[in-house]
């Protein structure tokens, strides 16, 4: 059976980023037709205009430095075919460019299905450096939801943790923080908001796909490196907390039941 994989060994990666350095080079140069032989025909025709306009971006210097910022591969094991995704960043006199590109390798073939030059004021770094002050709404809002999610959850283990013993205690406290997807996540520089398990259709609907995230809620990072707060609902959690409490009120009832007859 054919197999695949998220990363392919580091020689193909490698290779596939040789391979865009040399291409955005042969762009810098005005080199279009040597760049229009290595696109791939579904991304359609590539205009001088166009390609002129992304080669002038770059400037007659040669880059100050050239970063890689992500590199993923999918590819079938046996055959080496399939497909990278790859962004580097370049800085130019007076800017930062972050290209995005995906390479398809089929056989000997490498082709170019996706080619994007996005030019910035400030470097991915600086960019996604993390900052608590001078956000939006949506961002405070969303992480007030993310720490409540984490504090009933911790408040849930505490109490899980005094009323248990044995291999209960322990069995509740780990799996109190098993969440159920889909997860609800926000981009903290944009405040963009989007569902991480989810698939679109040929339609262009999105399709949220419903598994457990373990932890339930934590932050990560996207691949240009911008830090992202998700949550995911901790059911097992949330369920004993609702438990407990109706427990608790089944107790109080009988004694505050007994203090008005007694009065």
């Amino acid at each position: 059976m054919p197999a695949t994989a998220s990363e392919a060994p580091d020689s193909r990666l490698s290779d596939d980023v040789a391979l865009m350095k040399s291409t955005i080079a042969l762009l810098a140069a005005k080199d279009f037709t040597a760049v229009r032989d290595r696109l791939d025909t579904a991304m359609g025709p590539a205009s001088d205009e166009t390609l002129d306009r992304m080669s002038n971006l770059f400037g007659a210097a040669d880059p100050a430095s050239i970063e890689t910022i992500s590199g993923t591969e999918t590819r079938n094991l046996q055959t080496g075919a399939g497909n990278s995704r790859i962004l580097l960043e370049y800085a130019v006199t007076g800017k930062w460019l972050v290209v995005d590109a995906v390479i398809n390798t089929q056989a000997a073939s490498k082709r170019f299905t996706r080619l994007f030059i996005t030019p910035n004021k400030q470097s991915l770094r600086e960019l996604n450096a993390f900052h608590f002050f001078g956000k939006g709404p949506v961002q405070y809002l969303f992480l007030v939801g993310w720490l409540t999610i984490i504090a009933l959850t911790a408040f849930a283990m505490a109490i899980a943790f005094r009323r248990h013993t044995g291999w209960r205690r322990w069995a509740l406290i780990l799996s109190m923080p098993l969440g159920l997807t889909p997860t609800v996540a926000v981009n903290w520089n944009t405040a963009q908001i989007w569902v991480i398990e989810a698939v679109s259709n040929s339609a262009g609907e999105v399709i949220p796909i419903f598994a457990f995230r373990y932890p339930m809620a934590m932050f990560g990072h996207t691949e240009i490196h911008a830090v992202y707060l998700y949550i995911s609902a901790p059911l097992i959690a949330l369920g004993y907390l609702c438990w407990h409490w109706s427990q608790r009120r089944r107790l109080l009832a009988p004694r505050v039941s007994g203090q008005l007859t007694a009065g």
